[in-house]
Formats: structure tokens, C-alpha cells, sequence
């Protein structure tokens, strides 16, 4: 019956076996996991323990405090391998999970999405929906139905809510009906809203000659999280209209791009959901390109708005010397990547950080319309380089990990792959801890800090491209602590898995455990597969 199905979605597949044998796809069938006997434990959203959803928290922190985990540096290298899930016919493992007591709720490549239990890796609900589930499921209570309900993205640009007990499907919707269209950023629920922004595959559909290049363009959208219904859906920019015709004769169309590829961030005293915008697919390019954007919560409209990098347009293919029909005055390609933060510093001022691909961070008053505060350069940057995938701060320190591994943007500064803290009253570097090398010339291997970090009150930690988990001081940077993840492991599911690089995803960490995803095959670095459940032995 393979090639009969071969054209059927991974959804109509496990519907059609669920009508021929009269029963309900298990969990064990579908990932080969083993299926919890107990109960799963109830939800409690208050929990000082739980990793909810990308950054733990409305303000993209990514930091958990001393009640919600008993790793701190003095009993890290008490941690133990506890169990290791391998992500079938997979390169990447980049869907960071969730946590809320002692629950896993995770996406993977193949469109599963698991509710599992963190102790064992039994499996208390497995569905599928149609593509990867790259980004981090938010879970939320809703008064109205008197639910926990899972927030799931899906990449090809819908959205699932369902019943976090059981899995059964609440709602569902289309979010951008463009074809290029993308969920790769974790939706963000706020007083019954659920925001989510939208990115894009056009960057490389674009890198072929003969596209016609571009149609889409980068857009937040919110919805009622009990119905569905959409509340608003705000476009970052005009819709495309032709603006002429390139080197091979196919039409251009503009203004494009602009993807948001990140979790927006939340300020409930504003009303505002603040998100960052990647570079423009062709010219004229926008002025909302490179941009912080702050959104309205109720309305979607753009209160205020700060590029960061002007006139940046860039797809697949570009080079130098503006060959390419689609990219025939290449930008520098320098988005911002990472998710906005923002928070109240010590002295009372209200901030918006924001690090770009062009190794720079900006400091932003939230109550000036986004006017500089301060503005810090970390590194060269470039395309791959400087701040690539996210940043985390407690107090008034934010942690920027810095790529530098490419030079597009290099103006005589020196590379700087590895961890900076910066005073956000200031601006001030406070410590730079360089990469460790870890390398030695293997092929694929990169030292540079291009995943997102997790931070606790005594640890900073952070995963290379070269496959290594480091822990670093926060007060000085010093390195604590690490771990090769580049190895081969049995695994609680039947499926062969490895480590490779860091990057896309970061580390959480939940009262006594640790999840780390290993493996990220794009961009020539290390595949992998493989997801680590850390436990502490004590």
C-alpha cells in the first residue's frame, strides 16, 4: 500500500488506518514509544518549574529561577543521561519543548506532536498534523472552556489548539494564505489572544532565476484562543504590485520579505506585542524591513516602529557581484533573528532589546516610540553571523551568544563568536567570553554561539555549532561546565540518533531535569537527531 498512499498527508494517513482497523492511532504505533500507564499529571500553569512555550514567559527571559530547578554550578556535572528520543529520517532536531509539570509537550519534523512524560518518555498523547512542528508549543488555560489547551504551529502556516489532556482538535486555521508562507516562530498566548507571527520559505524560493520574485510579505496575525475566531491580521508592509522586469525578463514585484521568524514578545502595561522583521525579498525595499514593530494588542495596528538596517534586500543566491536576476544589488542580509525582549531595568526604565544578524544590539525606549537608548556592537556579524537565534537576560544583564562565522558585514572589527553581557541601563559590555574551541579542523564542526541561550541564577548556558553544551558563569563569564552532545545513543523510541551542532533551539531546564536538542544539518553544519533528557543524580 506504500505507493498507494504515497500522496496522502501524514493526517489522512492515520485517518484512513484509524477507519480500517476501527481503533485510535496509538502513540507507541506512531513513534514507537511506549504508552503511559498512569495518569498524566494535572496542569498548573503557576508552577515555578514549567517551561512554557519559547521563552519562558511573556518577555522571552529564557531564564528559570531558583525554585523552578535544583541545577545550579555546584551539582551540574551531577547530571546524567536519563533517556534519548530519536527524530526519524530527521538531520535537525529543532522543536524546543515544553514543560509544565513534569509534561513534555513537543513538535518534530515529521508532524508528530507528543505529550510525554518527563521521567520515562512514555507517551500520554501523540497526534499528527500535516508539516514539521519547528516551534515550541504554548500552553494555556481557558477559563471559558475550562481547558488547558496546546498551541501548536505548524509549518506550513496553520495553527492547532488542542485539548492539552487528551490531544482531541479544538480548532484549527490558516493564518497567511500566501503559498510561501511559514510558521516557524512560537505563537504567544496573553487574556484569551494567541499572536503569531509569520515567516517565510520565499528567501530560497527566490534563489532560482526563474522565480518571480516576490509575493510575500511579513505579517502578524491574533486570534480568540477559545474559537478561532481571527481578531486582526496586520501586514508589515504594502502588497506586492510589479515594479519591473529583471536581467531574465520575469517580472519584479515589490515591496517583499520582511519574515518574522520569532516569538513575538508581550507589554501588557503598553497594550503592545513587539516582534523583529528580517530583510526585504527585492526593491524598493520597505521601511519596515530590519525592524523592531510594535503592535497594538487589540487592534494589530503598528504603533511604532525602528530599523535597525535600511535598503537590506537579499535572497538565495545572492553574490557580490549582483549576477543573480532576483538580487541584482544585494543587501547585507541582516535581520533580526532572535526574538525582541523587553522588561524593567533596576532604575526603573522601561526597555526593548533587540541583537541583528549584523552583531549589533540596541537598547529602545518603549515609551519614546522605540527612540535609542544605547546601541552596542558585539562582533562583525553577517548573514550567519552575529546574533542568530536568541538572546536571554535576568536583571538588568542580558546574554547575547554571537555567531560571527561569516564576514559579509566585516568593517575591520574583529570576530567575537562566543558570550557578551551587556548592562541594559548602559549599553556597556560587562564581560566577553570567547567560544571554547572544541573543533581541532573536523568537517562541519564550527565553534560559534548560534543557538539560543538559557540562563539560571548561577548559570549561562549555551550550545556551539561544534556540538558542545557549555556552562558559563553569569557574573564573569568563566566556563563551568560541558558536554559533547556528538555521539551516537540507544534511544527509549527504536530509532538510530546522534548529536550534531547547536543551534535553533536552546536548552531547558525543569526542576531536576535538562532537555537539550542536538543535531542542525543546514548551513554545512553537524547533523543530528537526537533529543537529550538530562536528570540530576543526587
Amino acid at each position: 500500500m506504500q505507493a498507494q498512499a504515497a500522496a496522502l498527508t501524514s493526517t489522512q494517513k492515520i485517518a484512513l488506518a484509524e477507519y480500517l482497523t476501527g481503533d485510535r492511532m496509538q502513540a507507541d504505533a506512531v513513534a514507537g514509544l511506549q504508552r503511559c500507564t498512569q495518569a498524566m499529571p494535572p496542569l498548573d500553569l503557576a508552577l515555578d518549574s514549567n517551561w512554557n512555550g519559547w521563552g519562558n514567559g511573556l518577555s522571552n527571559e529564557r531564564y528559570q529561577s531558583a525554585e523552578g530547578t535544583a541545577i545550579n554550578a555546584s551539582n551540574i556535572d551531577q547530571l546524567e543521561l536519563a533517556w534519548v528520543m530519536g527524530l526519524e529520517n530527521s538531520t535537525a532536531a529543532r522543536a524546543q519543548p515544553t514543560v509544565i509539570n513534569n509534561t513534555v509537550f513537543m513538535g518534530s519534523p515529521s508532524g508528530s506532536v507528543y505529550a510525554m512524560d518527563i521521567a520515562s518518555g512514555c507517551a500520554y498523547w501523540n497526534i499528527a498534523v500535516p508539516g514539521e512542528v519547528r516551534a515550541a508549543v504554548t500552553v494555556a488555560y481557558s477559563q471559558e472552556l475550562d481547558r488547558y489547551l496546546a498551541v501548536i504551529a505548524e509549518n506550513t502556516n496553520h495553527i492547532y489548539v488542542v485539548d492539552a489532556n487528551t490531544g482531541e482538535n479544538l480548532w484549527d486555521v490558516q493564518v497567511d494564505d500566501n503559498p510561501f508562507a511559514r510558521s516557524t516562530g512560537s505563537p504567544v498566548v496573553h487574556k484569551g489572544k494567541v499572536f503569531v507571527p509569520v515567516s517565510s520559505i520565499e528567501v530560497a524560493a527566490a534563489g532560482r532565476p526563474d522565480h518571480h520574485c516576490c509575493t510575500f510579505r511579513g505579517n502578524m496575525a491574533a486570534f480568540d484562543l477559545n474559537t478561532g475566531a481571527r481578531l486582526w491580521h496586520t501586514y508589515i508592509m504594502d502588497e506586492p504590485t510589479q515594479v519591473g522586469v529583471n536581467s531574465a525578463g520575469n517580472p519584479v514585484y515589490a515591496p517583499s520579505g520582511a519574515p518574522i521568524w520569532q516569538a513575538p514578545s508581550i507589554d501588557p502595561e503598553r497594550n503592545l506585542v513587539y516582534a523583529g522583521s528580517g530583510q526585504n525579498y527585492s526593491r524598493p525595499a520597505s521601511t519596515t524591513s530590519d525592524s523592531v514593530i510594535a503592535f497594538d494588542m487589540d487592534s494589530g495596528e503598528m504603533k511604532w516602529v525602528y530599523q535597525t538596517t535600511g535598503q537590506d534586500q537579499f535572497v538565495m543566491g545572492c553574490r557580490p557581484d549582483g549576477a543573480h536576476p532576483n538580487c541584482p544589488d544585494p543587501g547585507p542580509d541582516l535581520d533580526i533573528g532572535a526574538p525582541i525582549v523587553t522588561t524593567t531595568l533596576s532604575n526603573g526604565q522601561d526597555i526593548v532589546v533587540a541583537g541583528t544578524k549584523g552583531a549589533e544590539v540596541y537598547g529602545l525606549d518603549p515609551a519614546a516610540d522605540g527612540e535609542v537608548l544605547w546601541r552596542t556592537r558585539v562582533g562583525r556579524g553577517g548573514a550567519l553571523g552575529g546574533v542568530h537565534w536568541g538572546m536571554s537576560f535576568h536583571g538588568d544583564v542580558v546574554y547575547v551568544p554571537v555567531s560571527d562565522r561569516s564576514g559579509i558585514t566585516d568593517e575591520g572589527e574583529p570576530r567575537q563568536p562566543g558570550l557578551h553581557a551587556i548592562d541594559m541601563k548602559t549599553g556597556d559590555v560587562l564581560w566577553y567570553a570567547p567560544v571554547p574551541e572544541r573543533c581541532a579542523g573536523e568537517r562541519g564542526c564550527m565553534d560559534a554561539y548560534s543557538a539560543p541561550i538559557t540562563v539560571t541564577d548561577d548559570l549561562v548556558l549555551a550550545g556551539s555549532l561544534s556540538g558542545y553544551l557549555f556552562a558559563h558563569d553569569p557574573e564573569t563569564g568563566a566556563l563551568l561546565w560541558e558536554y559533547n552532545t556528538v555521539q551516537s545513543y540507544d534511544t527509549i523510541n527504536g530509532v538510530e540518533a546522534s548529536g550534531g551542532s547547536l543551534d535553533a533551539t536552546g536548552p531547558v531546564v525543569s526542576g531536576n531535569y535538562m532537555i537539550v536538542n542536538t543535531g542542525y544539518a543546514t548551513f554545512g553544519q553537524m547533523p543530528g537527531n537526537a533529543i537529550l533528557v538530562f536528570k540530576l543524580n543526587n
